[in-house]
Order: C-alpha cells, then sequence, then structure tokens
C-alpha cells in the first residue's frame, strides 16, 4: 500500500494540474508522470478523481482544525464561525486558479455539482466542529447544509475579488451569518412546536404491530384476554 507521503504526492499533481487543465480532461496517466510514480500507484491511492477531490478537501478541513485557536471560544459563535470560514479560505488561496477550473466543469455537470455539494456539506460539518458548534442527528444535518449552500456562493465571490484581504468576501461572509442566525432562530421556533409531534410520532413507532385480524395486543392474548376484561 502507497504511504501517506506517496498518498499526499499524487493528490498534489492532481490539484497541480487542475490549476491548467479542466478535471474532465485530466488523465491517470498525466497525474501519474506529475506526481512521479506508476500509474499503478494512483490506482491504489484511489477509486478516481473525485477520491481525488475528496482527499484535498479533508486535508484543507485538518489544516483549519490544525490552526484552530481556543481562545476565539471566548467570542459568539457567529464571530468564531466567520474566522474559521475565512481561515478555510486562506488556506484555499494557492489553489484559486484549480478551484476556478473545477467549477467551470461544476456549473455544467449536474452530477458533478450534487458530488461536489455532498463533499462541502462534510467539510461544513467540520468547519462547524473547529467553530465550536456541535449539534447531532437533524439539526447537525439542517446546519451542514445550508452552511455548505452560503459557502458555495462564497467561493464564487471569493474567486471574483481580486482586491487585497479580499473585502467583498468579508462582507459576504458577515451577510452569509447574519441570515444564517435568522434561519436558525427560525428553525429553533419549529422545532420547539413540532417537538411534541416528533415525539408523539416515535412512540406509536416503538408500539409492537398487531397481526392482521387481531384486536388485542400479543401481551392480552398470550394471558387469556386478562387485560382486556373489565
Amino acid at each position: 500500500m502507497p504511504t501517506e507521503k506517496t498518498h499526499q504526492k499524487v493528490v498534489a499533481s492532481f490539484i497541480e494540474l487542475l490549476e491548467t487543465h479542466r478535471i474532465e480532461e485530466i488523465t491517470y496517466a498525466a497525474i501519474a508522470d506529475n506526481a512521479g510514480v506508476k500509474i499503478e500507484v494512483v490506482r491504489a491511492c484511489c477509486n478516481g478523481k473525485l477520491d481525488l477531490l475528496a482527499a484535498f478537501m479533508r486535508e484543507i478541513d485538518q489544516k483549519v482544525l490544525k490552526e484552530r485557536d481556543p481562545d476565539l471560544m471566548d467570542e459568539t459563535p457567529r464571530d468564531r464561525l466567520f474566522d474559521v470560514l475565512m481561515c478555510r479560505l486562506d488556506l484555499m488561496e494557492p489553489h484559486r486558479e484549480a478551484i476556478r477550473n473545477l467549477r467551470r466543469t461544476v456549473v455544467k455537470d449536474p452530477a458533478l455539482a450534487m458530488h461536489m455539494h455532498k463533499l462541502v456539506t462534510r467539510s461544513m460539518k467540520w468547519m462547524l466542529v473547529a467553530a465550536g458548534i456541535e449539534e447531532f442527528g437533524l439539526r447537525n444535518v439542517g446546519m451542514s447544509n445550508a452552511l455548505a449552500l452560503g459557502f458555495e456562493r462564497l467561493v464564487r465571490v471569493w474567486l471574483e475579488d481580486d482586491a487585497p484581504g479580499h473585502p467583498k468576501v468579508m462582507v459576504a461572509v458577515d451577510d452569509m451569518l447574519a441570515n444564517g442566525e435568522k434561519w436558525m432562530g427560525r428553525a429553533c421556533r419549529v422545532e420547539k412546536v413540532a417537538a411534541p409531534f416528533i415525539e408523539g410520532l416515535g412512540r406509536l413507532c416503538q408500539r409492537p404491530l398487531r397481526p392482521k385480524g387481531q384486536s388485542t395486543p400479543p401481551s392480552a392474548a398470550a394471558n387469556g384476554g386478562a387485560e382486556a376484561s373489565p
């Protein structure tokens, strides 16, 4: 099996090629040649280009988590998430052209767009973790997906903002998080209203099913109908 260093070399080779080529133009032979490895090593490292994209995004996730500042935990959740997202964009900066080329294909390929949204959603879950915001279940799914949609729009602004410090990006991040706070407020209110109904549905789903035509619960039938007697 390839070492972690070899795997990283293959991922880096793919991203480097993506800076000057569309993803559909990049061959596995080119990835191997650019990485200085045999093509069978590329196969051992991944199942395909989508795996290499996932590995690249995972590397960015890990770098953001590594740079996480414990002192940020004293700030508001909104401020923490702002810093985390700006950190992620800073780490993406060296790969700006690769991301630009990838997006050119994404906007024309619905299947790739769906897969990329899945990858971005997974990464946004970890960005919430980096910001000290950890949820579970449907709440986690909703927050991760909403943040992913916002971040995908944010990347469009980032690619077009060439000014030093990316002032348009900073405004866009702030606006996105402000809208997110409003959305979460509405979601929390809906959650409180729906909680009794969801709890009742859960209890209903846990009740044992009765065989067709049986009017008494199995336990009552086993006791000779004693539970049903007056």
